[in-house]
């Protein structure tokens, strides 16, 4: 029985009853936003930075040539394809961008966005803007097994198409020699056997682990941490 009582909605001892049932069975579920998206990810508060000519035309993460005039971003754990409402919070200026690259992999960034849209949202002649990022309808990602023109594993944890599975992973380096991405793999695989590297574009990046959930990701960053190896969380993709 339910019962409204000044204004506050009371429940009987049945009603009581039924919903720990149904919370036992899993009859309720935590909204994860849209397409199953964890919460941290819908709504996220953080600096912006932009690239442009430097990378105009060449591969994105998914697979298409960047168009540095485009409205797209890169981000390091949204599927590819999600459509995001980016306010830049300094001038109040939005836009939608559709997210087809990883990165930014710089620490303390949330988002790598075009120069269109860094114009588009007021902070191209800037650099960077603190942004609200805010998902609107999650991407399906890279098609698995395909993968972008230029993006190579480098040693013999076997093919990319392996590798680059779109499960998580804690990235801790990026080196322009392989010697040195190698060095730092070696190093790590004594303690994390699932270290590897993948050369996208200039850079060579070391990364630990292939996880089904960001979660699981999180912990192993904690855990390189604690050993005094930082990194961050990205996508296999």
């Amino acid at each position: 029985m339910t019962v409204a009582t000044g204004g506050r909605l009371w429940l009987g001892g049945a009603a009581l009853l039924c919903l720990a049932a149904l919370a036992a069975c899993g009859g309720f579920r935590r909204h994860r936003g849209p397409e199953g998206l964890p919460r941290k990810e819908r709504v996220q508060v953080g600096i912006a930075s932009w690239y442009g000519k430097e990378f105009h035309g060449k591969p994105t993460a998914s697979g298409e040539p960047f168009d540095m005039y485009d409205l797209t971003a890169a981000h390091r754990t949204l599927p590819l394809g999600s459509r995001c409402k980016v306010t830049n919070l300094e001038n109040g200026r939005e836009t939608v961008l559709r997210i087809n690259d990883r990165g930014p992999f710089v620490r303390g960034r949330i988002l790598d966005c075009s120069y269109g849209a860094a114009q588009r949202l007021g902070f191209a002649g800037k650099g960077l803007a603190r942004v609200r990022v805010e998902v609107l309808e999650a991407g399906r990602g890279r098609p698995l097994g395909q993968i972008p023109a230029g993006e190579v594993l480098v040693g013999p944890s076997g093919p990319p198409a392996r590798v680059l599975d779109g499960s998580y992973t804690v990235q801790v380096g990026a080196f322009l020699s392989a010697d040195n991405a190698t060095r730092l793999r070696d190093r790590l695989k004594e303690r994390h056997p699932d270290t590897y590297v993948v050369k996208f574009h200039d850079f060579y990046r070391v990364r630990v682990g292939h996880l089904a959930t960001e979660e699981e990701a999180d912990d192993l960053q904690r855990r390189l941490a604690e050993g005094g190896l930082e990194g961050f969380v990205t996508r296999n993709e």
